[in-house]
Formats: structure tokens, sequence, C-alpha cells
């Protein structure tokens, strides 16, 4: 059974994600606030991080991310990154920093849970080469944008 991190400060969309995967049998832990996270990052071992970048308060998600780094659990522990940050910028942020997978809100609960379940199953390895092939499209398509921008 895989041990998941639910990273997420809004009490419906958290709420949403216990339920949902608790019904696919995960062991999931909810940290409603990055110091939350920060501390149960330390205290228990996590197969995955689902991480909000927006919790409010004095600690992001980037700054969970970063610690999830400081700690060396990076290739230990998956990251997605669910957010309503959907900015080609954002986006090329993740994924030059090395999340495995990044998802948008609102995002659908069964592509969420295939996500999940996708991002479990494959190696670091596997998600590394997914992770520069999202890279490089998200790289053409800011560029794009830029262009079309000025």
């Amino acid at each position: 059974m895989a041990r998941i991190l639910a990273v997420e400060d809004d009490d419906a969309i958290r709420g949403l994600i216990l339920h949902a995967l608790g019904q696919y049998g995960y062991d999931v832990t909810e940290a409603p606030t990055g110091p939350d996270a920060v501390r149960l990052i330390g205290e228990k071992e996590f197969d995955l991080v689902i991480l909000d970048l927006m919790l409010g308060g004095e600690v992001s998600g980037w700054d969970v991310y970063e610690e999830i780094g400081k700690r060396g659990l990076r290739d230990k522990v998956k990251v997605i990154i669910m957010t309503a940050r959907s900015q080609e910028a954002e986006i090329l942020k993740g994924w030059r920093l090395g999340v495995d997978q990044y998802c948008t809100k609102p995002f659908d609960l069964d592509m969420f849970i295939v996500t999940v379940q996708d991002v479990l199953l494959s190696t670091k390895e596997q998600l590394g080469r997914q992770r520069d092939a999202e890279l490089r499209k998200t790289e053409l398509l800011h560029m794009v944008d830029t262009v079309f921008d000025e």
C-alpha cells in the first residue's frame, strides 16, 4: 500500500483527495499547511507527495518541495504538483525543478486517480523521461506565447 502525503489548504479539495485515494486503498496523510507538510516529511516516509503550491501562510508549496530536496528525499519520494497556477512559466518551473507530474485545478477526479496510479507505478527513470518530454513541449509553448505577446 502506497503512503501518500496530500498537502492542500482547501478543506473540500483535501477531503476529496483523501476520500478518493482512500477508496483505492492508499494510506493518505493530510497536511493543510506548509509547516504541517514539512513536519510530516521529517517524521514519516512517503512514496508520493501531492503538493498544492498556494498554501497560504509563510511556507509555500515550492518551499515544501525545496525541503524534500534538502532532506535528500528526491530519489525516494515522487511529487505531483496540483495547483491552479496553469501559466506556462509556472509549469516550466516545476518541470525544471524536477517534479514528477504537474496537474492543474480544476481537475477531473478519474484522471487524477489515473495520474496518481501512473506516477506510483513508474520508475524514477521513466518519470524523468516523461518530465524531459513535457519540459521540451512546455518550453516550446512558452516560446510561442512569448512571441505572440510581443
